[in-house]
């Protein structure tokens, strides 16, 4: 494997083509404050008297106060949950979709074809369903046993608050012993299955290639992927550590963008937020907010150049694991479309 030849032409292929780096952004989904103001404005702005009138200021157990709480914003909470649910999956199924219009735009791009952000974007939309197969069997387990542990949480931690509130245990007890299950069940989840998860997140990128470059089934892609990994198990080894290095190197070089920028387009909110001791107003709360969506837009474009570029050395390096060219039947949406 000549691995200077991959990493520039994956570079070459990126950069000729400036679509790829909006698919990145897209395919990195599954994802501030702050202000400066003249003055406060009545119901906007708070300071520390306006938090005397809160549930958790009420005299009483810490439990009581609690519930009383979750009485009042229970309703608000649960329809915030629905939502984030619901822009959730609709992020994830834009992010599969993104990143099959990378794999495919790569492959016909690396030979020697024409693709806009509207074909590639039709790949990845055609194989939605085999994409998701994929995302769900090799990843469904970790989902899964992930809400077994939350609810084995939560179930304790609300026996806790049960018994907090009769006074059969002490309020320190029920909270350190939901504490307590929470970190065994996460150090039983870190020894158990993260070799596993390891394992899988090596699988993956290459039964997606196999669902999309080869139009294999779900099942005969995961096999493939699996196959391809075992065959080539060095050179796999070695992408991985190259991405490993790369990354790093990347992460540093954006660090040393994103850190001045930063400070930079927060400064106006810090400066106001200082000037107002005691409170802050809506106009601070929007400086800053506008600093926070600005620092992570530029944060998300520059994923997007890393995003892209890894996607496409991934493909590459598939072709030439598999000696095989991307096939001719692949359909496109008609560009004048």
């Amino acid at each position: 494997m000549d691995w200077g030849y991959l990493l520039r032409r994956s570079w070459e292929i990126i950069w000729n083509n400036k679509f790829m780096f909006l698919l990145g952004f897209l395919a990195a989904l599954g994802a501030g404050g702050g202000g400066n103001g003249g003055g406060r404005m009545p119901g906007f702005s708070f300071d520390q008297s306006d938090f005397e009138a809160l549930p958790f200021q009420t005299p009483g157990p810490a439990i009581a106060q609690l519930a009383r709480f979750w009485e009042q914003f229970g309703v608000l909470i649960m329809l915030a949950a629905c939502l984030a649910i619901i822009l959730g999956v609709f992020f994830w199924l834009v992010r599969l979709t993104a990143q099959g219009g990378l794999i495919g735009a790569a492959a016909r791009l690396d030979a020697g074809e024409t693709v806009t952000f509207r074909q590639a974007w039709g790949i990845g939309f055609s194989k939605l369903g085999r994409l998701l197969g994929i995302n769900v069997l090799l990843y469904g387990v970790f989902f899964v046993l992930g809400l077994v542990a939350a609810a084995l949480v939560v179930t304790t931690a609300g026996a806790g608050m049960m018994q907090a509130m009769q006074g059969n245990v002490g309020e320190s007890e029920a909270l350190f012993g939901g504490l307590g299950l929470a970190l065994a069940c996460l150090g039983l989840f870190t020894c158990l299955l993260l070799p596993l998860l390891l394992v899988v997140s090596v699988i993956y990128p290459f039964a997606q290639r196999a669902a999309i470059l080869e139009d294999l089934g779900v099942m005969d892609s995961i096999r493939r992927g699996w196959n391809v990994v075992r065959a080539n198990l060095g050179n796999v080894v070695i992408l991985v550590v190259l991405f490993i290095v790369i990354g790093i190197l990347y992460g540093i070089a954006a660090a040393l963008v994103l850190l001045p920028l930063g400070l930079l387009s927060f400064l106006p909110g810090i400066l106001r937020v200082v000037g107002s001791p005691g409170s802050i107003g809506v106009i601070e709360v929007l400086l800053l907010g506008v600093g926070g969506l600005f620092i992570g837009l530029l944060a998300a474009v520059l994923n997007s150049i890393l995003v892209s570029f890894r996607s496409t050395a991934v493909t590459l390096a598939y072709q030439q694991f598999t000696g095989k060219q991307p096939p001719k039947a692949m359909d496109f949406p008609p560009a004048s479309e």
